[in-house]
């Protein structure tokens, strides 16, 4: 069984921006639907006798009371707590983006996985390039990233031909001769020294191959 020669975790998970504004919009639909409801079922039961008396009018008027407390709760209260919940741990640096794992393998393979992803591909015979990257993504605002990207020789079944993974340029980043390019948010960012790592570990392992293939 292959044992991870190298793990590192997500710093921000940009393609997941997308599916977290989903929940977000489907956790406000939801709650405002509940209050609806709960406010229709608690509505007021007036007795007869208490139509156009002060009893029926204070009857009323607790039952408006109790359904504006309701409408704040539920409607408001409720899913902007929750929005606040998950855009905390999907910020940069937050426990989602910590669940997910990128590693290298004593196979040579470079594997993404957790929070949804399980991609890898052969390091062995593969092409490895960086850039730049200028992109928007949402809510987060525009910045620029440098970005590795691997395209493996033999696909394995499942998986993509290319796995990108990304990082927070600097300003070193940027005197380094890397073409930039604009893009989307399209991949999976790591912390700089992570980053930095992985390539170098990445690059070792494909020359490593080259080598050994041009012996054999």
């Amino acid at each position: 069984m292959s044992e991870a020669v190298l793990e590192i975790r997500g710093e921000l998970d940009v393609p997941g921006e997308t599916g977290r504004q989903a929940r977000v919009f489907a956790l406000w639909v939801a709650c405002l639907l509940l209050s609806v409801v709960v406010a229709a079922y608690r509505r007021p039961r007036i007795p007869e006798r208490a139509r156009g008396t002060d009893e029926g009018v204070q009857l009323l008027a607790a039952h408006r009371r109790e359904r504006a407390t309701i409408a704040l709760s539920l409607g408001l209260l409720l899913p902007g707590l929750a929005t606040a919940w998950l855009t905390h741990r999907h910020r940069r640096g937050g426990a989602h983006a910590r669940g997910i794992v990128v590693d290298i393998t004593s196979d040579g393979e470079l594997r993404l996985w957790g929070r949804g992803y399980g991609q890898r591909v052969l390091l062995q015979g593969a092409e490895v390039s960086e850039r730049l990257v200028d992109l928007y993504s949402g809510r987060m605002g525009a910045w620029r990233e440098r970005r590795l990207s691997v395209r493996a020789c033999k696909v394995l079944p499942g998986n993509p031909s290319v796995l990108e993974l990304g990082t927070l340029a600097d300003q070193v980043d940027e005197q380094v001769g890397l073409p930039l390019v604009g893009g989307e948010g399209d991949c999976v960012e790591v912390s700089h020294a992570d980053y930095l790592a992985l390539v170098q570990r990445v690059r070792a392992l494909v020359d490593l191959a080259a080598e050994a293939e041009e012996r054999a």
